[in-house]
């Protein structure tokens, strides 16, 4: 099947993404445990744990099938290629969506059953996660395609050996939990000129109307893109946050979907549990993103803290800083480091704008 992965490798990523799943951890993988300040329940284990899974094994050039709402069902990994292409995500959902609308009416109608070794597997998903007709039914059209990230991951973790220093101390004088200096894998992962297409920018990803209440953004000067400015406008930001949301899990949640959003989802729900708010909260705005950015968060921060098990070669690969010096160019600094400009440019998210002295970067090995 010329979109898919191949067997092994398919096989290999499914049985790992369901052992995390169900277990919780795999052997000699590092547990999910996290401060008293960000609890995680069951449920939110499982989401946290299939991000994990995105960030460290599965390649930007394949796609996790999954269900949008329960993180539990896993049911392909396909080959995209490095430019994305949708036609292998697009059949192999169709396949999938024809497969659990012919599971649904054999659950109805046993005697239409069709046996096979694939719909065993995807109906072993199911009875984890409560099968019957209509839990296939309700699966239809609900699954979604999540592109892996472990190569960006990867880029991100030695970027962020330039900006974690100042972050941490930032973040440590306004008394903040040390587990957010990682929110901007999320985000940007770490590179401090990303520009969504929604007009966010720098390493925080601040959007023009949250960072005018933070920032200078006018005349030219735009401090979202400053790495210190900006970490300095998060640590404010969600110092707020906290205060009127009382947690750090909706804190956190808010980052995305906005505090009087998360103020708003609270009051629909009646709760000021995250998981509450998941399961319970419908609001057209309150989509996907929103609602696994907690996960996410956690999920990077387990797998920034835990580098050296999961990205074994990023940590051999780290690191000789390099500070600009008068007359340097990209060229000069590459020859003589022995890289190539091509790679010193990926490594620092360089665009086209010069060099400054001073100006702090990556010697990826």
């Amino acid at each position: 099947m010329c979109g898919h992965a191949s067997k092994p490798r398919l096989a290999g990523l499914l049985a790992a993404l369901s052992l995390v799943l169900v277990t919780g951890h795999a052997s000699a993988q590092p547990a999910l445990d996290f401060g008293p300040e960000f609890p995680v329940s069951p449920a939110m284990q499982e989401r946290v744990s299939f991000w994990v899974r995105v960030f460290t094994e599965v390649s930007r050039t394949e796609a996790v099938l999954h269900d949008r709402d329960d993180l539990r069902l896993v049911y392909d990994v396909v080959a995209i290629g490095e430019v994305g292409s949708g036609a292998p995500v697009e059949a192999a959902r169709a396949t999938y969506d024809r497969m659990l609308l012919s599971m649904a009416v054999e659950g109805i109608f046993p005697r239409f059953a069709f046996p096979s070794p694939e719909r065993t597997r995807v109906g072993a998903l199911f009875t984890r996660a409560a099968s019957s007709p209509e839990a296939y039914v309700r699966a239809i059209g609900n699954i979604r395609a999540q592109r892996g990230l472990r190569e960006i991951f990867a880029d991100g973790l030695v970027r962020a050996e330039i900006y974690l220093p100042a972050i941490r101390r930032i973040f440590a004088a306004a008394r903040l939990p040390p587990e957010l200096v990682y929110i901007p894998h999320v985000e940007s992962s770490f590179n401090p000129n990303a520009v969504s297409p929604a007009g966010a920018a720098g390493l925080w990803q601040f959007t023009r109307d949250t960072g005018d209440r933070h920032l200078k953004i006018a005349h030219g000067a735009d401090e979202r893109f400053d790495p210190v400015r900006s970490s300095e406008a998060a640590a404010r930001h969600l110092g707020r946050a906290r205060e009127v949301l009382g947690s750090w899990p909706l804190a956190v949640a808010a980052y995305n979907h906005g505090v009087a959003g998360m103020v708003r989802a609270r009051l629909a729900v009646g709760s000021s549990s995250l998981d509450d708010i998941i399961r319970g909260y419908q609001s057209a705005s309150f989509g996907f993103a929103s609602r696994n950015f907690y996960a996410e968060f956690l999920a990077a921060a387990h797998v920034a803290e835990y580098a050296a098990y999961y990205f074994p070669e990023v940590k051999r690969a780290l690191i000789l800083q390099y500070v600009v010096r008068p007359g340097d160019s990209l060229w000069k600094i590459a020859r003589r480091h022995g890289v190539s400009v091509r790679a010193l440019i990926a490594a620092n998210n360089l665009g086209r704008a010069p060099l400054q002295r001073g100006q702090r970067l990556i010697i990826r090995l």
